[in-house]
């Protein structure tokens, strides 16, 4: 539930918060007309991302034994490859996003109108959206159906609550406080999807286990998949009762390895006067 809440949260609001930018645009330039384009693009990225969410949750339906294991280890770290490079490409462009939005409805109002328009916001949306699928598949793999469908409309409703903020209260939410802190969990929810992967492998014996049990607290009910805090810390953290060396270690490596690039402090390039310039 925390994992389907935390992606529909960040990625139903880095959707809402693209579309919000545009539709704020188009009011300021006083081109209303083109809110029909926005909302049709809209609705058909909308469309193309729950058929892609079905076709994965059928083909995984479809699939059993190695080639079933195979397919969904292979989903989740798709999904961690995504999720990794939206995370960090969001750091780096959170500040210029919006003007680069900006240009873009400019040259759709110039060359295209409402087509030009359902198209930029077709594209960005439907980024938005393959990515929440995979997402929203491999977190399914962790957790209850309940769990994911409760989870993932809460972040939905929050998503669009926050997405109409900053439509009609322009710059009252900290975007950047924002972006970190929804970051650094949904990191660890990336990592507990590649250790979960690589759990499944083992399972099927594609590859040997190391180590195994590395730690063993199956005797404490309460961290067990049988009770709600063994589920939660599962969809969350990807817990594993009795993880192995292998599994722990793509846990922990992905943990640290992506945290210290999101969290270390990025310094501007420093500018070189004229005068040395004019001496160099």
């Amino acid at each position: 539930m925390i994992g389907s809440f935390l992606v529909m949260l960040r990625e139903g609001f880095e959707a809402t918060l693209l579309v919000a930018i545009v539709l704020a645009y188009l009011v300021k330039i006083g081109h209303r007309e083109g809110f029909r384009g926005v909302w049709y693009g809209l609705g058909a990225a909308v469309l193309v991302s729950l058929a892609v969410a079905g076709a994965l949750f059928a083909t995984a339906s479809g699939l059993s034994g190695t080639a079933g294991a195979l397919f969904k280890a292979g989903t989740m770290w798709i999904a961690v490859g995504f999720l990794t490079y939206m995370v960090l490409w969001m750091k780096r462009q959170s500040r210029t996003v919006a003007q680069g939005l900006r240009h873009g409805v400019d040259d759709a109002v110039e060359k295209g109108g409402m087509f030009a328009l359902a198209t930029l916001v077709f594209v960005m949306v439907l980024r938005e959206g393959v990515e929440t699928s995979l997402f929203m598949f491999g977190i399914s793999q962790t957790s209850t159906p309940l769990g994911v469908l409760v989870g993932g409309v809460a972040g939905i409703a929050g998503a669009v609550a926050l997405g109409y903020a900053v439509y009609a209260g322009g710059k009252r939410i900290d975007l950047g406080s924002f972006f970190k802190i929804t970051g650094v969990l949904l990191i660890i929810v990336a990592a507990g999807l590649m250790a979960r992967g690589v759990a499944i492998i083992e399972i099927e014996g594609l590859i040997p286990a190391f180590f195994y049990p590395l730690w063993d607290v199956t005797h404490v009910g309460a961290l067990t998949s049988e009770s709600i805090l063994g589920q939660s810390l599962t969809a969350f953290l990807g817990w594993d009762p009795q993880p192995d060396l292998l599994e722990f270690v793509a846990w922990a490596g992905y943990l640290l390895g992506v945290g210290y690039f999101f969290l270390r402090p990025v310094f501007p390039a420093p500018v070189r006067s004229s005068s040395a310039e004019a001496h160099g």
